[in-house]
């Protein structure tokens, strides 16, 4: 799949409101979906998928609905990525824990990741308690002066969920 693919349909995944989907998630537990934005309710409900084929570095990691489990399976759809795109994937309870956190590490060390923040971002999403709860709100935090970094510490993480969501 080409780069410029990948990145129009990136855009395309980002233009999904979050703002409707003020939920309180189980940390660690629920996760937002990145292709319909709807709640995957529990770890066994989720997908990761990433782009990789032999000709561009991994990218386009994203946690998304099992097939199963997907708004979209009313309509004959789910919400991974198109087969041409060259996705691979697994289930998410596999990067769950201290097993799966090593799993996500080994594609920083020894895989062609395209964009290490781009990972790391998943790592967090999957494994820092709050995070994921957070993130749709961190940009407006950051900005608001409610967090003074990208460190994600706990406490203000739940800040935020107080200050921008429904905590």
């Amino acid at each position: 799949m080409s780069q410029s693919a990948l990145m129009v349909y990136g855009e395309l995944c980002q233009s999904i409101s979050w703002e409707g989907n003020d939920v309180k998630l189980k940390p660690l537990q629920q996760f937002i979906c990145d292709e319909c934005g709807g709640l995957i309710k529990k770890v066994d409900d989720g997908w990761l998928e990433w782009i990789e084929d032999s000709t561009t570095p991994i990218q386009g990691f994203r946690i998304v609905h099992v097939q199963g489990t997907s708004p979209r399976l009313n309509q004959g759809g789910n919400c991974y990525y198109p087969k041409s795109f060259g996705a691979s994937d697994m289930h998410l309870k596999y990067f769950t824990g201290p097993d799966g956190l090593s799993l996500l590490l080994s594609f920083l060390v020894k895989e062609n990741t395209a964009d290490p923040n781009e990972l790391v971002a998943i790592i967090r999403r999957i494994h820092l308690p709050y995070y994921e709860e957070a993130r749709p709100h961190l940009e407006k935090a950051l900005d608001a002066g409610i967090i003074s970094s990208r460190e994600y510490i706990q406490e203000e993480l739940k800040t935020v969920i107080k200050e921008f969501g429904r905590g």
